[in-house]
């Protein structure tokens, strides 16, 4: 009794004797209950988070008495080339979560395929392999990318096909480490995906997409915020990867979780070419537009534009294009063309042009939708340029070719039998200027030479030619623009302030000249 005193007085002694005791509670085997409980995290709608529900596993589908095996999936443990024994499911909320979602994701697009008349792609043959506790998943300590604060911990083998159908794997991690000192050791932070049923759904719409999009396509933006739409819709809910979507989450130092019904901003081409730019814009434009058409129609008609879609198409504008007549071609099947295209002039309105996107239906909104679609042909009002061209002085202008994907106006100055091309560039940081409903009333462009080398004639000119084209080029180099930039402000005006346009532009280049007035050029909507 004396000795234990010693020990409880003595700091050290009681901090060891204090850990002996929680390990000797902690490795006394529990024989409270013979039987364990089959429980599985299914989403409660009205509390919006997931919950443990029992379930029988009988009602998992299994398609083996010894194994872990699913109509269309077989359930690895690591890299084990066997199924998990059905010994070790049993109790295991893990491993009955993850085949129990992996059937209702299925299911939906089964259900999704059908109504849009597409083939049922769900079967899979031979069954897809699901890997749990995988060996890694982009663990940190292998990879780091300091752009990317969220670490994937489940990633999708594309699909790949082989002579007896198409073989797929889905790899789930059960935890990661971030290096603390050089690597020299880590702290550990838990979260299994295979506990967490939106990236379950995530990963799995990869397969779906993946097989019209290309092996390639996984890891892009357009594949990733699909997924991420598709993991939304199946919750109806807008928010993912929280503790209410995934338990494990919650054990996570840094995990941003993000909502695709919040504010995003505009479309940004760096979205398709740098991934890690924008992994948000996509699936929130996606969810605006569910909003406005409903969810079974959004769902239908997105995969329905995915089937569209070829591997080498981005999400603007070829993409956008295709959901456009598919919420079309969907809707007159049931309400008729006028209801068709009332819907989506509601959806280009409400949601694609806000976010400046823009398909062939919006664009008729646009400046460049109503200006002429042939080449217009107008005197040089250049007068000091009379001399030098005495047969022909024109300026032709191939409006033709201008629009929101390429807002670049190409023309000729024409002087006697020779031409010298130019461009004026109508590109604007904010495509929305190009929208006729802002109160804008003209657009800013640039003149610039067309031709890489402006000053070198082409060498199969005769010389009497090859010297009336540095003419021009000198004419143009010392009058038309700035030395220094090689550019001079031009000017689009197409109606006049707070009034609707009367389909009269006027084109007016800041040129100095003698008088130090601009030249114009007014030409109609018919050219």
């Amino acid at each position: 009794m004396k000795r234990w005193k010693q020990a409880m007085e003595n700091p050290k002694q009681k901090f060891y004797f204090i850990l002996l005791a929680i390990a000797f509670f902690y490795t006394i085997p529990s024989y409270s209950e013979d039987k364990k409980e089959n429980q599985v995290l299914d989403w409660d709608i009205s509390q919006k988070t997931f919950v443990h529900k029992n379930i029988a596993l009988e009602d998992l589908g299994l398609k083996s008495s010894t194994n872990y095996i699913l109509e269309h999936f077989t359930i690895h443990s690591g890299l084990e080339t066997s199924p998990i024994p059905l010994s070790q499911l049993e109790g295991n909320l893990k491993l009955i979560t993850l085949g129990y979602q992996l059937q209702k994701i299925e299911a939906r697009f089964q259900y999704i395929t059908k109504k849009a008349s597409l083939p049922n792609i769900t079967g899979f043959n031979p069954r897809v392999i699901i890997r749990v506790d995988a060996p890694y998943a982009y663990s940190p300590t292998d990879y780091y990318d300091k752009k990317t604060s969220l670490k994937n911990t489940a990633l999708t083998i594309p699909p790949s096909e082989s002579k007896d159908g198409w073989n797929s794997e889905l790899w789930f991690a059960p935890k990661w480490s971030f290096p603390i000192i050089g690597g020299a050791f880590a702290i550990d932070r838990v979260i299994d995906t295979a506990l967490c049923p939106d990236a379950i759904y995530h990963e799995y719409a990869h397969l779906i997409t993946g097989r019209y999009l290309g092996n390639n396509s996984i890891g892009k933006s357009l594949s990733e915020g699909l997924s991420d739409y598709y993991a939304a819709s199946m919750l109806d809910h807008p928010e993912l990867y929280t503790y209410k979507t995934c338990e494990g989450v919650k054990h996570q130092l840094l995990v941003a979780s993000f909502r695709l019904d919040k504010s995003f901003g505009n479309y940004d081409s760096g979205i398709e070419s740098e991934f890690k730019k924008d992994l948000v814009f996509i699936p929130s434009l996606l969810w605006q537009y569910r909003n406005v058409v409903g969810k079974d129609l959004a769902d239908v008609t997105i995969l329905k534009a995915v089937s569209k879609t070829d591997t080498a198409s981005r999400f603007f504008p070829e993409f956008l294009e295709a959901l456009s007549s598919s919420l079309f071609e969907e809707v007159k099947k049931t309400k008729g063309e006028s209801a068709a295209l009332e819907l989506v002039n509601q959806v280009e309105t409400s949601v694609f042009l806000p976010h400046n996107v823009f398909t062939k239906q919006s664009k008729k909104e646009t400046v460049f939708g109503f200006l002429p679609k042939t080449s217009v042909i107008l005197p040089n009002s250049d007068s000091k340029t009379n001399v030098m061209c005495s047969a022909r002085n024109e300026f032709e202008f191939l409006w033709k070719d201008v629009s929101v994907e390429d807002p670049n106006l190409r023309f000729y100055w024409h002087c006697n039998q020779m031409k010298i091309p130019m461009v004026i560039d109508f590109e604007q940081t904010d495509p929305g200027f190009y929208l006729l409903k802002n109160n804008v009333s003209y657009l800013s462009g640039k003149l610039r030479f067309a031709s890489k080398n402006p000053s070198m004639p082409d060498s199969k000119l005769s010389a009497e030619n090859q010297s009336l084209y540095l003419k021009l080029y000198d004419h143009v180099k010392n009058n038309y623009i700035f030395y220094r930039t090689m550019d001079k402000e031009v000017r689009l005006y197409y109606k006049e302030k707070d009034k609707p346009t009367d389909k009269t532009f006027r084109l007016e280049f800041a040129y100095p000249g003698i008088l130090g007035g601009n030249f114009i050029y007014r030409f109609s909507e018919e050219g």
